[in-house]
């Protein structure tokens, strides 16, 4: 892997570009397999501020703990269905990935926002999963970690902004949500929002952002406390609006900020880790390293891996 390292001399705040080779492809890859026996699936329903109550799937490591913790939220504008969670669980890489390395993990569906792309409602139930993990005497309050892909992405960033983690992964967060140029007055082809509808408004940034989001945005980006890890291809059109609009307006706030980039990787490569939104695997797997070596970095509590006898790898 070649790592260019960039300094920038108005911020004491580094991002690094990682450029990840083509010769990185055709390697076999695998994933740890950990058992129910060893690590149930509970399904939990964190109830968000309005008494909604939400879904997701959690597991720990055996043990007592106290371990860190990483919520994971998927991309997309609507709510995914229980089994669509247990297929991230059981076949995804990242989750048992983070998992095997000794984290709990939850993986988070959410209310909507393809009514209304600026509805609180999926902030809401994120807010809701973090005070759960809060509460589990095997989690230290302390060492929670969000991260999330696209929509997912902008939640990570939206959840940093009202309340204190120790530190967030945002992958090619969708943030014309967060600066709110995406919204109810952004027109549709359909009768609900898709990703496809913002497309305008990534491929000319600087024209749909206009003071008021200006404003918005910089008062959420100053409540967040946390360190920003942005990882991300270059192959999706929400990257020209982060490094037009995010990334430059995190910088300006003095933000604890790393971007990592991996050439030629389509959106979410790393969030699933495995399957065919990850054509190259052992690409995600580097990216994945990168994200634990962050998130080892900022929990309080440091993860113990689970002993290799109770883990199976497979392709």
């Amino acid at each position: 892997m070649r790592n260019t390292l960039f300094a920038l001399s108005r911020r004491q705040f580094l991002i690094l570009v990682a450029a990840s080779p083509l010769c990185a492809v055709d390697r076999e890859v695998t994933r740890p397999e950990i058992s129910e026996q060893v690590s149930p699936i509970d399904v939990i329903a964190p109830i968000a501020r309005d008494g909604y109550r939400g879904q997701g799937l959690s597991r720990k490591p055996p043990g007592a703990g106290p371990f860190p913790a990483v919520l994971l939220i998927h991309g997309g504008m609507v709510t995914r269905s229980l089994a669509m969670l247990r297929d991230m669980e059981h076949n995804f890489a990242t989750p048992s990935r983070f998992l095997a390395a000794g984290y709990v993990t939850v993986v988070l569906t959410y209310r909507g926002r393809d009514l209304d792309p600026q509805s609180k409602d999926a902030i809401e139930d994120c807010l809701a999963a973090v005070d759960h993990l809060r509460r589990l005497a095997y989690v230290d309050p302390k060492s929670i970690v969000v991260y999330g892909c696209s929509n997912g992405g902008d939640l990570a960033l939206e959840v940093a902004s009202a309340t204190e983690v120790c530190a967030i992964v945002s992958e090619e967060p969708a943030s014309i949500m967060l600066t709110g140029v995406f919204n109810s007055s952004t027109p549709k082809k359909g009768e609900r929002y898709e990703p496809a509808d913002s497309f305008p408004i990534l491929a000319d940034p600087k024209r749909y952002y206009g003071p008021e989001n200006q404003r918005t945005t910089r008062a959420k980006i100053t409540r967040i406390r946390c360190a920003i890890l942005i990882v991300q291809g270059d192959q999706h059109p929400v990257n020209k609006f982060n490094a037009e609009v995010l990334i430059p307006e995190l910088l300006t706030a003095g933000k604890k900020l790393e971007v990592r980039t991996y050439p030629g990787e389509p959106h979410c490569f790393c969030f699933s880790g495995s399957g065919p939104q990850t054509p190259r695997p052992a690409v995600a797997l580097t990216a994945f390293r990168t994200i634990e070596t962050f998130c080892r970095s900022y929990v309080a509590t440091k993860p113990v891996p689970i002993h290799p006898s109770l883990i199976r790898e497979v392709l």
